[in-house]
């Protein structure tokens, strides 16, 4: 069978589904898919919760601005977000529901609660990881129900399934780069990515002695680093305390491991797009299924 498309590539779902993109298994609901919904939120939650059980108050020392009170007395419009249950701590923001609770359970504006956002916890890069990796999640089961609602939108109920599922393709790349290439039928170009990724942050751990991932010395960072998830859960078992005194090339390893995120999330997003191409290929192109 041959499919051609004159489909318009910018075209796309709207708010509304955008929105509901950060309340896990929302989307899953509103495709009928009552038993994906469940599990999508109850994945998002548990994950989360595993995490924020290490770090509980600690959440908000990783938020983009801190939201203690500022200098000087008086609210800021930070803050307020946090008292409400929204930080912006990010990727747990992408799972806002547990974010929001989470927040909520651990929010003091006290001296002595202040001081707990900034006092270290055993385990916390674990934990951190994996409060940061239920935002990630909650965003491929986003990224599921989006490509479920372009399939039926613009090719039916009987639309051809992809090679894999687009979601599943990028979720793979941000565990290991360049698996999802393989899960998508392009093994030797997924070969190729992952070792670029892969041999950059390596790099940039080794520059640092292994401590360029760390989120409580460098969150704004981490935030990209994270994006090859493999590296930041390798990263977050095998760090150790910082000897005294040490020679490391800290500033070029943390760049080096950011780096390798960020051209990792162009190997998700290129794994999700081969992945959808099997179905709705390129303006002019033809796909043979």
């Amino acid at each position: 069978m041959v499919m051609r498309s004159n489909l318009d590539p910018a075209r796309g779902l709207g708010w509304g589904a955008f929105l509901a993109g950060f309340v896990p298994g929302l989307l899953q609901f509103r495709l009928g898919q009552t038993q994906r919904a469940v599990l999508a939120f109850v994945s998002c939650t548990a994950l989360f919760f595993a995490g924020w059980m290490i770090v509980r108050e600690r959440l908000f020392y990783w938020a983009l601005l801190d939201p203690g009170t500022p200098p000087g007395g008086g609210g800021s419009l930070l803050q307020n977000l946090a008292r409400f249950g929204l930080p912006l701590t990010l990727p747990e923001l992408l799972n806002a529901p547990a974010n929001a609770i989470g927040a909520l359970l651990a929010w003091d504006i006290s001296p002595a609660g202040e001081r707990l956002w900034r006092a270290v916890r055993p385990l916390e890069d674990l934990g951190g990881f994996l409060t940061g990796a239920s935002g990630m999640l909650a965003a491929f089961w986003s990224a599921a129900a989006h490509w479920e609602l372009r399939r039926r939108r613009d090719g039916g109920e009987t639309a051809a399934l992809p090679i894999a599922n687009p979601a599943l393709c990028a979720a793979l790349s941000w565990l290991v780069p360049g698996l999802g290439h393989a899960k998508a039928g392009q093994k030797d170009k997924g070969l190729l990515m992952g070792a670029a990724v892969a041999i950059v942050f390596t790099m940039g751990l080794v520059f640092a002695g292994g401590h360029a991932v760390d989120r409580a010395n460098a969150s704004v960072w981490w935030i990209a680093q994270n994006l090859f998830g493999g590296g930041t859960l390798f990263a977050s078992l095998v760090t150790a305390p910082m000897p005294m005194g040490s020679e490391l090339h800290l500033d070029l390893g943390i760049i080096l491991c950011t780096v390798a995120g960020l051209m990792n999330l162009v190997v998700m997003v290129d794994a999700y797009t081969v992945a959808e191409r099997s179905v709705f290929p390129l303006p002019g192109k033809e796909v043979a299924a």
